[in-house]
């Protein structure tokens, strides 16, 4: 049995998008584990971090980078005496194609490597704000299942999955960008009238 810790670690407004994702890997890992800690940028503490077996970091990313916020995590821990500590990912965009993690997760084995920690996988998800509301919720939680067996038996993990169709994916889109010009054309009618 092992000690994980689940970081969510992106910006403090993406936090609420990864905290669904977050909730079920943490009902996966919870009973098959010694001990389970959830921690957030605002109580990291860094001199602690090497005191887990195994650290999952839980992102949201824009622009085909990585959060600020892990990247300052980054930096705190480059100065922390090292263990032999196993680092898993779950990286998430708001675009339907899950490859737009690709540079996050390469920034991340780069780091493991610099580091000397051992970079064991991640979980790339594409379309999250609408994922959670669709059918496609189903499939992500198989794989979220996946990478919690493979934290809990120390095997590597490589994964992405995305919406069902992109066909599903647009019309989603469209309905959510259609609801908000109707609310934007409201305002300025309400505008125009004063």
């Amino acid at each position: 049995m092992a000690k994980i810790l689940l970081l969510n670690s992106g910006l403090k407004h993406t936090q609420t998008f990864m905290k669904p994702f977050l909730s079920r890997l943490e009902v996966y890992l919870d009973d098959r584990c010694d001990c389970l800690d959830v921690r957030y940028v605002s109580t990291f503490d860094e001199r602690t971090f090497f005191q887990y077996d195994q650290v999952i970091f839980l992102f949201f990313i824009a622009l085909d980078s990585i959060p600020s916020s892990t990247l300052e995590i980054f930096q705190r821990l480059e100065s922390q005496p090292k263990g032999p500590t196993e680092i898993y990912a779950l990286i998430a965009c708001d675009e339907y194609e899950p490859e737009k993690c690709d540079i996050s997760e390469k920034i991340l084995q780069n780091w493991c490597q610099r580091e000397q920690l051992h970079y064991k996988g991640s979980l790339k998800i594409g379309s999250a704000l609408f994922i959670m509301k669709t059918i496609s919720r189903f499939v992500v939680s198989n794989e979220m299942k996946r990478l919690s067996d493979a934290i809990i038996h120390h095997q590597d993990f490589y994964s992405k999955t995305t919406m069902l169709t992109d066909r599903i994916f647009m019309k989603k889109a469209n309905q959510y960008w259609n609801k908000e010009v109707k609310k934007m054309n409201k305002l300025k009618r309400k505008r125009q009238k004063r």
